[in-house]
C-alpha cells in the first residue's frame, strides 16, 4: 500500500498498485462509465475476458517498468484506477500519457486528487519521466478544473478530436513537467 487517507466524507481509501485480484471490481467500473455516458474513453462494455487480458498486459507494462497502474480501494472494493504509461519511441520516451477513471460514487470526494498525486509521484521515481501529458473532453469541467489545480496546462486541442458516442467533441490537451 502506497497511501491511506480519508475521502471529504470520511471514508478510508487507500492507493495500492494494481493486482490481478482487482479484474471485477475494475471491470465494474469500465462498464459503469460506459452506463453513464461519462467523458472518459469507456464507450463500448468490457467482457470478463478482455479485462483479464487489460490487466495481464497492465501488470507486465508495470514489471517491465513501462507504466505505473495504481487503484484506489476502499471497503476492500476496489473503485478506480489511474495510470501512466511512459511513450515508447526515443524521442518520445521522457513523456508519459496519463489515464484515470473513477466510479461515480467516490467522485468529488478527494481521491481522484489522491490518485493522481500518487500515481505521478511513482511515475517520476520509476518510470524517469520529466512530462505527462493527458487528453481530456473540453466537456469535463470537473475533470479540467482538477488537472488544472494539480498544475497541468493547456497546450493545444483538437476541434472535434474525440468520438463519444457518435457524436464527435473536442479534445484539450494538458501537459505537467515533473
Amino acid at each position: 500500500m502506497l497511501k491511506k487517507f480519508k475521502t471529504k466524507k470520511g471514508k478510508e481509501v487507500s492507493i495500492r498498485y494494481l493486482l490481478k485480484s482487482d479484474t471485477r471490481d475494475l471491470l465494474d467500473v469500465y462498464n459503469s462509465l460506459v452506463d453513464e455516458k461519462s467523458y472518459t474513453v469507456a464507450t463500448r462494455k468490457f467482457t470478463l475476458k478482455e479485462e483479464k487480458l487489460f490487466i495481464a498486459n497492465s501488470l507486465v507494462k508495470i514489471e517491465n517498468g513501462e507504466a505505473v497502474h495504481l487503484v484506489a480501494e476502499c471497503n476492500g472494493k476496489t473503485l478506480g484506477i489511474a495510470t501512466i504509461e511512459k511513450e515508447i519511441s526515443p524521442i518520445l520516451e521522457h513523456r508519459g500519457d496519463f489515464g484515470i477513471m473513477l466510479k461515480k460514487e467516490i467522485r468529488g470526494e478527494g481521491v481522484g486528487e489522491e490518485l493522481m498525486k500518487t500515481v505521478i509521484s511513482e511515475a517520476k521515481k520509476f518510470l524517469k519521466v520529466k512530462m505527462i501529458i493527458l487528453r481530456a473532453f473540453e466537456e469535463n469541467k470537473p475533470a479540467i478544473s482538477l488537472y488544472t489545480k494539480l498544475n497541468f496546462k493547456k497546450v493545444g486541442g483538437i476541434e472535434k478530436g474525440l468520438k463519444h458516442f457518435g457524436k464527435y467533441k473536442n479534445e484539450i490537451i494538458m501537459a505537467k513537467y515533473i
